[in-house]
């Protein structure tokens, strides 16, 4: 709180005080450069009056008594009054030039003034003007007043400073003693409010992160677990066992789970990067019916029973796409790929275009999802009942990635029933410069 005080306050006095002794010269004197001319006839136009009353009285006298006429007047006048010879007086050409036309003359910022006395060579002088001296101790007071105005000043604006500043202090405290939850609430009209959006959002993405690391951590410690358990029990097997046959096929188990290991690690791997890190996409032009048959085709590969069929909307035509072709590949694959698994016979890829969105469903005949489960099937490692068998396998990543991808589009996955009689997941994100050929 002090510091923020004291930098405040020296800080604005330090201001006033430049501008009083520095930047206010500078511009007064910037002024009276620029506006000299006009400034000048200003204070001419001030004391043309006294001077018209002065001249009539002093034009009608003889020239022996106008220096007795000025000493008879002087004490009716706060400043002094002459009359001196214009050549004894330190003027310049145009000054000059002005009093022989009959005009008044300004030095000295308006406290001293020249003008000839008829078309004689004698000028009539008034000034200078006295100054007024502020006492000592009235300018100490002023001072001071200034310095206790502008103390209660910073005092008023550092105080709810500080408490805003220190909601965030604390804020950021508590969160490093592990309680992630914390936050700092700030109004939006308060000038700290980006730094506390900031901090909130750091704070926020640090959570999830966490949370995402210890569920991370404990689904691999419950996935690794069920294949070393088969191995460590395939190993006791093959000690056990006495024949050729039986051995072999305890080794064909183990390299199962081997394998099984393998892939699991992979997954792990590939959903980490994706989980910590968002790539800087590429977009390029994807023909949408060559693209779809090729995911299709490489899919269907490893699944000959079920046929895998793509529709468009206009077969004649052929439609691009704005999208990452890798990643978006990718999180088609991994839909096809998941229908192709529960499908009774059939998949279908279809392309749909609605206003300025883009769709792809992809559907199967298979049993289908309850409507209960569809939201937590894209959460990292929910797999559903059915499909916890070595047969379908996964381990419940295939679908965090599809949703992670599509958000890196811009757009959204959802799951719902299919006309087939099974699921129907779609990719759903906005066209953009999309374009139909």
């Amino acid at each position: 709180m002090k510091r923020i005080f004291f930098s405040f306050f020296l800080f604005t006095m330090a201001s006033v005080i430049t501008w009083q002794f520095a930047v206010s010269p500078v511009t007064c004197w910037l002024v009276d450069e620029y506006f000299d001319q006009e400034i000048d006839q200003y204070y001419g136009t001030l004391v043309r009056g006294i001077y018209n009353m002065l001249l009539e009285d002093i034009e009608v006298l003889p020239r022996d008594q106008w220096a007795g006429y000025i000493k008879h007047r002087q004490p009716q006048f706060g400043y002094q009054l002459a009359i001196e010879s214009m050549n004894s007086l330190a003027l310049k050409e145009k000054d000059r030039d002005i009093l022989n036309q009959g005009g008044t003359v300004v030095k000295k910022d308006g406290d001293l003034y020249y003008r000839c006395i008829g078309s004689s060579d004698q000028v009539l002088t008034m000034g200078p003007l006295p100054e007024f001296e502020m006492p000592m101790r009235v300018e100490l007071l002023f001072w001071s007043m200034v310095v206790v105005n502008f103390a209660l000043m910073a005092l008023l604006w550092s105080m709810p400073f500080w408490l805003k500043l220190r909601r965030i202090s604390v804020a950021a405290e508590s969160f490093g003693k592990a309680n992630f939850s914390a936050r700092a609430r700030i109004s939006e009209r308060s000038a700290l409010f980006p730094l506390a959006s900031s901090f909130n959002d750091m704070a926020r993405k640090i959570q999830q992160l966490i949370a995402s690391h210890k569920a991370l951590t404990s689904a691999v410690s419950h996935e690794l677990r069920t294949p070393i358990s088969r191995i460590r029990f395939s190993m006791e097997m093959l000690e056990a066992a006495e024949d050729k046959a039986e051995r072999d096929q305890n080794i064909t188990e183990i390299r199962k789970d081997i394998d099984e290991l393998e892939t699991l690690v992979s997954e792990l791997l590939i959903y980490a990067r994706f989980d910590r890190e968002v790539p800087c996409l590429e977009l390029v032009e994807l023909p949408v019916l060559s693209w779809m048959k090729n995911i299709a085709r490489k899919v269907g590969k490893a699944f000959g029973h079920i046929r895998i069929q793509c529709y468009m909307p206009a077969p004649d035509q052929e439609y691009k796409i704005l999208a990452e072709p890798r990643y978006m590949s990718r999180a088609l694959g991994n839909l096809v790929q998941n229908a192709v698994k529960y499908a009774e016979s059939r998949v279908e890829i279809r392309f749909e275009k609605t206003g300025r969105f883009n769709m792809i469903h992809v559907d199967d005949d298979g049993p289908g999802i309850p409507e209960a489960d569809r939201r937590r099937i894209f959460q990292a490692f929910v797999r559903l009942d059915s499909s916890r068998s070595r047969d379908t396998g996964g381990y419940g990543l295939g679908l965090a990635i599809v949703k992670r991808i599509v958000s890196w589009h811009g757009g959204e996955v959802k799951v719902s029933k299919s006309l087939l009689g099974g699921t129907r997941f779609t990719i759903k994100w906005e066209a953009g410069e999309d374009r139909l050929q």
